[in-house]
């Protein structure tokens, strides 16, 4: 039987919650905070890019038109917050904040999509179409990820406290 694409939307959603929840752990390193940084960056851009691209290549009908633009505003919330986060000292007060923050929004967004997006998804498209939604995300989540690069910023301040605290 073939991946769905809700499925394929809960892995990402619960990898970048997990992501988010770890780069918060009291005991996380400023190496393992950029290392899942980056991961988040990655998983979610690459989540948004391809969600949106698919979204926009099949034809919608018009009744999810709504619906489709909410998950769009979502994702340039999201967005929008993971560039505050990245921006921000990581460990500082600020960046736990906008971490924080991020998770909620990662979590509010993951019921919308899962719950409300697949379900009109699944009742208002074709089942040979919605069935090639899975396939269709997949692999520009792939053509997505491809085109990213890590790129978490390092401090040099940050490497020297931790070398002196070894």
């Amino acid at each position: 039987m073939p991946t769905d694409l809700l499925t394929l939307l809960r892995r990402d959603h619960m990898d970048v919650q997990q992501a988010l929840t770890q780069l918060l752990d009291p005991a996380a390193t400023t190496a393992d905070r950029r290392l899942g940084l980056d991961g988040v960056r990655l998983g979610l851009t690459s989540h948004v890019e391809a969600l949106g691209i698919v979204l926009a290549r099949f034809e919608i009908v018009a009744a999810l038109r709504g619906l489709v633009d909410a998950v769009r505003a979502a994702h340039l919330a999201q967005e929008r917050a993971l560039s505050a986060l990245v921006s921000a000292r990581p460990g500082s007060t600020t960046w736990r904040e906008r971490a924080a923050h991020l998770r909620e929004l990662v979590a509010s967004h993951a019921e919308q999509e899962e719950a409300q997006l697949i379900v009109a998804l699944r009742h208002h498209l074709p089942v040979e179409l919605y069935a090639r939604l899975a396939g269709a995300f997949a692999t520009e989540r792939l053509r997505q990820l491809s085109m990213l690069q890590p790129s978490t910023p390092v401090f040099i301040a940050d490497y020297a406290a931790e070398a002196r605290a070894s």
